[in-house]
């Protein structure tokens, strides 16, 4: 099983520009359950809690396409760096915020530039997969590991966030999310030998990748996803709260991103022969249908259990989503293209959040989680037209023999 992930690994630099990646985009996993740690820990309530996790995640997702587009452009190093000093500026202003005591409003503006300013570190890495690994199989396998990896943050991320907000300080977490982002894409920006190159210097910019065919149904699949993840985490956290377990909140979590991780670890160690769009449409339903057993989740023990098995829908749907990407959006482009998955998530990630902590506030956690449903049928029924209508254009375009 390893040997996929071996062969992977033999390409020069890749060891280390994955690492660097992990490092950097280990934050992606801490900013959104550390908004809602750093309100609900002060007030109690969950309604501005969950609001503010959506401001970061939807302000991540309009940044992502506009500063993917100007690394396909310009090249990494020109984005990067000067990206990540605003990062890290507005996430110290978060965090004196949160020192003082200030209102929750004060909070808005700098959270939303710690969004915008937040690179698609996961689009970068893969790109650079992308980039030295160019039409060899080994690809699926990597983009495999990078969501297993994806998956490992998630488990680790929320309970060593719940850890710091709850024994410490919750501004510490953003604190600690800041070092990371810092330290990560200082580290990746240094490994010039991978970097895929820039555009020739006056070239025309490449057309946006939304106006690839299958992209904006592939925008709304995310959408779904993202919709899924918030308010699963949301309700999760909130269904904890309200049975006085604030602290297990961090194990739910873990458990559903552990699913996760043990999914994509699995997927990733075969190569596959099936077209990536049937194997797409197939993730897509099982997505959609898993999160049916959060109706079963009676008590947190319940819970953790079925959360695990949740989470095992969520790799094998992402890494078939990248792989489409790969396959749809010109090489130009690729960065965009993949800036573009991650704001779908983001944009479905912020409007549930932005909802459903209320709808924990006022019905408790339990009916909150048919967000989570209804996110998981959107995703299964956009990957089936999307795969409906990218087979129709294929045969309309087929030679007529």
């Amino acid at each position: 099983m390893l040997q996929t992930y071996r062969a992977a690994f033999r390409t020069p630099g890749a060891a280390a520009f994955c690492a660097a990646a992990f490092v950097a985009r280990f934050s992606i996993a801490v900013y959104p359950i550390g908004c809602v740690l750093l309100i609900s820990l002060r007030t109690g309530h969950y309604g501005f809690a969950g609001f503010l996790s959506g401001v970061y995640v939807f302000a991540n997702g309009i940044g992502n396409p506009v500063l993917g587009r100007l690394v396909d452009r310009f090249g990494e190093r020109r984005v990067v760096l000067p990206a990540t000093v605003v990062h890290v500026a507005a996430a110290i202003v978060t965090i004196a915020l949160a020192r003082t005591n200030q209102p929750d409003l004060a909070f808005i503006a700098p959270v939303a530039v710690v969004g915008f300013s937040y690179l698609a570190m996961g689009s970068l890495v893969r790109a650079r997969w992308s980039y030295v690994l160019a039409g060899r199989p080994e690809l699926t396998t990597a983009y495999s590991l990078e969501s297993t990896l994806d998956e490992v943050m998630f488990t680790a991320a929320p309970l060593l966030a719940t850890v710091i907000a709850t024994q410490v300080d919750p501004s510490y977490v953003f604190v600690m999310a800041a070092i990371l982002v810092g330290t990560g894409s200082l580290w990746l920006v240094s490994q010039r030998a991978t970097e895929p190159p820039a555009q020739e210097p006056g070239a025309a910019p490449h057309e946006s990748a939304l106006r690839n065919r299958g992209m904006l149904l592939l925008l709304v699949a995310t959408g779904g996803m993202g919709a899924f993840f918030a308010s699963a985490e949301v309700t999760m956290v909130a269904f904890c709260g309200q049975q006085g377990h604030t602290g297990l909140a961090g194990v739910l979590l873990a458990a559903f991103a552990g699913g996760s991780a043990v999914a994509g670890f699995v997927y990733g160690a075969r190569h596959r022969s099936e077209p990536v769009l049937d194997r797409f449409r197939r993730q897509c339903v099982v997505f959609g249908l898993l999160p049916l057993l959060f109706l079963a989740g009676v008590n947190i023990p319940a819970l953790a259990a079925v959360a695990f098995v949740v989470g095992t829908g969520i790799a094998p749907a992402l890494i078939t989503s990248f792989g489409l990407i790969e396959a749809v959006v010109p090489t130009g482009a690729l960065v965009e293209g993949m800036s573009w998955l991650t704001t779908g998530l983001s944009i479905g990630y912020g409007i549930a959040a932005s909802i459903v902590g209320r709808i924990a506030d006022a019905h408790g956690a339990r009916p909150a989680f048919l967000v989570a449903i209804a996110a998981g049928l959107l995703v299964a029924a956009s990957g089936a037209v999307l795969h409906a209508r990218v087979r129709a254009a294929e045969t309309a375009r087929a030679p007529v023999v």
